[in-house]
């Protein structure tokens, strides 16, 4: 197992009407939920397609979450705060660039994890494919001021922190890492839907290796 799936991942109670980790039912809907947007994509995913899937009604699934989009953060949050809580577990020891390095490879190369309840490499997927949605709507200020991206924050705050513990003098430490968090999403993105724009591979783990060259040569240049 996991050593991550020992902890329960807080996640704000505000983006869940009921926490969908305390029942059986909530569980499958968050499985469901998983298999769907990732087999339909999130245009095609709803609710009363989820209750078939889950056997249950689709005033049920509502009793979890007040609208799809809400649904989405839930997991998109979940995703980034089981790779906070990796960060914190593994990246503790050691001088600051081995520190530096060992968050790059949790941020950059796909965990093989085993979770309780549902597909991590589905979970991944839908990163990829979808996580860039909850930011880009009307909504996102209030979003924001709400605390609904706070985990995602929290992530780049701490890696920024890494930064500046290895490299002082660099003067963008949160622009390098969201460039990093968003460029190697993007990447996979088009490797695996626009592979003539990009060089990343499935075969081989290119973004990693392009990413964290990209890092280490910007900041040991500053």
């Amino acid at each position: 197992m996991d050593l991550v799936d020992r902890f329960q991942i807080p996640i704000l109670e505000e983006i869940a009407v009921r926490n969908p980790q305390a029942t059986q039912l909530g569980q499958r809907i968050i499985e469901g939920s998983i298999l769907l947007i990732d087999e339909l994509g999130f245009e095609q995913f709803t609710f009363k397609k989820l209750a078939v899937a889950v056997g249950t009604t689709e005033a049920s699934v509502y009793r979890y979450f007040a609208n799809k989009h809400k649904l989405l953060l839930y997991l998109i949050n979940w995703y980034w705060g089981r790779l906070e809580c990796r960060l914190l577990l593994q990246t503790q020891g050691g001088n600051p660039k081995e520190r530096l390095t060992k968050a790059l490879e949790l941020l950059l190369i796909p965990q093989a994890t085993s979770l309780s309840f549902s597909n991590e490499k589905r979970l991944q997927r839908i990163v990829i494919h979808e996580a860039s949605k909850v930011f880009l709507t009307k909504a996102v200020d209030a979003d924001y001021q709400t605390g609904y991206h706070s985990i995602y924050l929290q992530i780049v705050q701490y890696i920024s922190e890494l930064v500046r513990t290895y490299q002082p003098r660099c003067k963008y430490p949160e622009m390098l890492v969201t460039t990093l968090l968003e460029g190697s999403l993007q990447q996979r993105f088009f490797g695996q839907h626009l592979p003539e724009v990009t060089n990343a591979s499935e075969q081989e783990d290119v973004v990693a290796v392009f990413y964290t060259q990209l890092f280490f040569s910007y900041l040991d240049h500053e």
